[in-house]
């Protein structure tokens, strides 16, 4: 009877210890920004510098941004430039081109979502 009742508990405990594991493991989804750099007129922009970065302002708490929110990258071919964030934020973005004796530039603001994918179009001039 005793053996019958610890197998039983023995099981129900194994059980428990399953379902806790398969469901804490889940793994959330990214929090990430995709940055698209246009030019005027309209046509996506490869090789322009991307750079996310929070206000510089201090908080009323007296709190510095934290810098290892400001991220760079460069665009791709397809003009896109794709940022990965652990944590919800508003971030500025300023982008520069650099083509010849020219400077192009452009800027934006994104506001990060929880494992959401947000995108943003920049155009530079």
């Amino acid at each position: 009877m005793l053996n019958k009742i610890f197998k039983s508990g023995l099981i129900g405990v194994f059980a428990l210890v399953m379902i806790v594991t398969f469901t804490s493991c889940e793994k959330e989804k990214e929090t990430t920004g995709v940055i698209i750099v246009k030019n005027s007129n309209g046509v996506v922009v490869p090789n322009a510098s991307v750079t996310l970065f929070p206000d510089q302002i201090i908080s009323p708490s007296g709190v510095y941004p934290d810098p290892s929110l400001t991220k760079s990258k460069w665009t791709d071919a397809n003009g896109q430039a794709e940022f990965t964030y652990e944590l919800e934020a508003i971030l500025n973005i300023e982008v520069t081109k650099i083509d010849g004796n020219s400077t192009y530039t452009g800027v934006n603001i994104i506001r990060l979502l929880k494992e959401k994918t947000v995108t943003k179009v920049v155009e530079i001039n």
